[in-house]
């Protein structure tokens, strides 16, 4: 399985994930896909300008929500990178439900091709989407309602995006939560990215885990832009 899961990937390079998707092929061909048709068809221009930037030029859109191309998603596996947008991760998760790509995003890792996301979207490959909640809504009715909001649950940990733009009543609210869960919460600052590739997890950038009610820093020595990384402590 080869995972890379980012605050705000390409807005924020990340050289060990332009490694990563550079590496997928010799001319890699990604599915952008993002939760909303309007939004998505507004971004698109802009993506597709700042992948071909990287050197990253067959970024092809891929609509989950008004007008999906059911010949396309069926053959989402076709793709060598799949490319999660940000947006709103609760009504991504519903969009994803809405078209039973849980599965095909499964068939996509196990067949070895990167899914790499990005904020909203890179938190639907976690256990769980509950953390975006605590934006506004009190810790324990988030707990209770927990249920409602898994993920795709690819990797065991649940992710936060811009730990940098967190204040402290996120983090403490983001620590509190973690007391009710029996698995981390990982918090990435933009720029930061956390691979997951055949069993090794690896960090870039800077990182906080917050695990039953404690919190910790992370760090690479190299920081977000590192292509050397190490491993997640």
């Amino acid at each position: 399985m080869k995972l890379a899961l980012t605050s705000d990937f390409p807005t924020t390079a990340n050289a060990a994930v332009i490694d990563a998707i550079r590496g997928a092929a010799a001319d890699p061909r990604i599915a952008w896909i993002p939760p909303v048709t309007s939004q998505g068809r507004e971004r698109f221009p802009a993506a597709r300008e700042r992948f071909a930037l990287l050197g990253l030029a067959r970024l092809e859109y891929c609509d989950i929500d008004e007008a999906p191309d059911e010949q396309q998603l069926a053959r989402l596996v076709d793709h060598d990178v799949i490319y999660l947008t940000g947006g709103d991760p609760v009504v991504f998760l519903d969009r994803l439900r809405r078209r039973e790509l849980a599965v095909r995003l499964q068939d996509c890792a196990a067949a070895g091709r990167w899914i790499v996301g990005a904020s909203g979207g890179a938190m639907q490959v976690t256990r769980n989407v509950s953390l975006y909640r605590l934006l506004n809504v009190p810790v324990d009715d988030v707990v209770a309602d927990r249920g409602r909001f898994e993920a795709l649950g690819l990797v065991d940990c649940e992710l936060l995006p811009h730990l940098n733009r967190m204040d402290l009543a996120m983090r403490e609210a983001v620590r509190e939560y973690s007391e009710h869960i029996d698995h981390d919460v990982i918090a990435l600052a933009d720029g930061a990215a956390l691979l997951h590739v055949d069993g090794e997890v690896r960090c870039t950038g800077v990182a906080m885990r917050f695990r039953r009610g404690t919190s910790s820093g992370l760090r690479s020595e190299a920081g977000a832009g590192a292509r050397d990384t190490k491993p997640l402590p």
